[in-house]
This record gives structure tokens, C-alpha cells and sequence, in this order.
């Protein structure tokens, strides 16, 4: 992830770096809705990361959930 391409809620960046720690790679996305997605490239599965989330809290602990789930993977 660039430097430039912070996600505006602090949950979610918190989210996203230990994602990038667990070794899954955080793509970007510049138009849309989404924000971009973490993806696990060896069994190819992602999760959505959105700009304007409902709840911050709980798109960071679906990006939680999904990083223990794939750390193994990656």
C-alpha cells in the first residue's frame, strides 16, 4: 500500500496494516464505491473494503476475521 492510500477511518487503516503484517496484499481501487480489497493471492479470495462504511468498528473486524482466516494461506 502507497503512502498516499490511507483509508479516512482509523479502525479500518489499524485493519488494513495488520492484514499487510499477516502478509496479505491491500489493493487500492480508484473508482467506485469501494475503497479496494484485501486479497489472499494463493487461494485467491478478497474481502471488500468500502469508503463510507455503515459501522468502522465492524468493517475493521471483518478485515480481522478475514486476515486470521488466510494468514496461513500467505
Amino acid at each position: 500500500m502507497a503512502l498516499g492510500d490511507r483509508h479516512q477511518k482509523k479502525d479500518v487503516e489499524a485493519a488494513l496494516r495488520r492484514a499487510e503484517a499477516a502478509g496479505l496484499k491491500v489493493t487500492r481501487k480508484t473508482n467506485g464505491h469501494n475503497w479496494g480489497f484485501v486479497l489472499c493471492c494463493p487461494c485467491q479470495a478478497d474481502v471488500a473494503v468500502y469508503c463510507t462504511p455503515r459501522s468502522a468498528g465492524d468493517l475493521a473486524r471483518d478485515i480481522d476475521r478475514f486476515t486470521r482466516r488466510h494468514e496461513n494461506c500467505a
